[in-house]
């Protein structure tokens, strides 16, 4: 029976250095966007634009966090939209669920005000 020796080498290697560009990038965006949403907090008057605005801004800041640190945009494009694609129709599903309910929650106040 033959006997598998392995040889060591003593060679003298430089340690490379640690790639951490890409978590420093997505942190200069992170912040980037996080700055916008205080301007636009604390500089706008408080309306529906403003607070569309701040969605459309959290939601990108979700969707940057999940493709960076989830390593979603190193999957295939199939499994992107299954992802994306509820999760889309769970957003449309809550502004129409929000928009309606306002307005049925106006239409009784006026019906029981009158």
């Amino acid at each position: 029976m033959a006997h598998h020796v392995e040889v060591q080498h003593n060679e003298i290697r430089e340690i490379p250095k640690p790639n951490t560009g890409w978590i420093w990038k997505t942190f200069w965006v992170l912040v980037g966007i996080t700055a916008v949403e205080f301007v636009i907090a604390f500089t706008m008057p408080s309306s529906t634009l403003r607070n569309s605005i701040y969605i459309v801004l959290t939601i990108f800041k979700a969707f940057f966090i999940v493709a960076e640190f989830m390593h979603l945009k190193h999957e295939t494009k199939g499994l992107i939209w299954s992802i994306l694609i509820p999760v889309a129709l769970l957003i449309w599903l809550l502004v129409a669920l929000v928009t309606e309910g306002s307005y049925a929650g106006e239409l009784l106040q006026h019906t029981f005000s009158s």
